[in-house]
């Protein structure tokens, strides 16, 4: 295994319909890191099934990933594989992703959903295209969703990304980023669960994120257009 230890981290706001379940469905012996951002009431689960860090008041899904990243590093994990909360991310396919870690343990390993599906909302498939675009001409890298919440991260390599942005671009730019800094990104198909609770459940607000993401894509487009390579690798790494 490379030396890898790999866990799960879920944020949750207000999703415990499906929370419980998703963990159960998790490999046996894999450790989950459940961030309760303020839901209330706040989430329960059956004992010893997942570690749970709660905050008391929302602070959005960003920080929630980063106090995850933190404790899964200071427990020893070197990997954390995040689904969201909202029943979207079929947890089945956990190996599927832990497996591509251990083969290709540097890299930020992406799912990849299935937009041909009929149920796959139209907001959706576009602000996919829309931040693929925008990923492609910040780095020069094709890939096909840039924006599945369902991933796997090497912590050490990302915790030395400098990232200016939180709320719901966060792992947006944190992928721009990655790239600049040489991290390698793979990609695995995954089926993307579109029924009516997990489209309830999720956050994603069309307008409103769109016009964020557009803001956040204009610096880093001009960022990509203003400096050199080995400039761009020093940005997106703390000093």
């Amino acid at each position: 295994m490379n030396g890898i230890k790999i866990c799960v981290a879920i944020p949750t706001y207000n999703h415990s319909e499906r929370l419980q379940e998703i963990i159960d469905t998790l490999p046996p012996k894999m450790s989950a890191i459940v961030v309760d951002d303020g839901s209330f009431p706040p989430i329960s689960l059956k004992p010893g099934s997942a570690d749970i860090l709660r905050f008391e008041k929302n602070a959005g899904k960003a920080e929630a990933l980063k106090a995850a990243f933190r404790l899964a590093q200071s427990r020893g994990f070197t990997h954390a594989i995040t689904i969201d909360a909202d029943g979207q991310h079929p947890p089945s396919m956990v190996p599927d992703f832990a497996a591509a870690a251990e083969k290709f343990p540097e890299c930020l390993i992406l799912g990849v959903r299935d937009f041909d599906n009929s149920a796959a909302p139209p907001a959706r498939k576009y602000m996919n295209k829309f931040s693929n675009f925008w990923f492609r001409a910040e780095t020069g890298i094709k890939l096909r969703d840039t924006q599945c919440g369902y991933r796997c991260y090497p912590l050490e390599r990302i915790s030395r990304l400098k990232l200016d942005f939180g709320g719901f671009v966060f792992e947006a730019e944190l992928l721009v980023k990655a790239a600049w800094a040489g991290i390698g990104i793979r990609e695995i198909p995954i089926p993307a669960i579109y029924d009516k609770a997990s489209l309830a459940g999720s956050r994603y607000k069309p307008i409103a994120d769109t016009a964020k993401f557009a803001a956040m894509n204009a610096k880093l487009f001009f960022a990509s257009l203003l400096l050199t390579p080995k400039k761009l690798k020093k940005s997106a790494i703390k000093e």
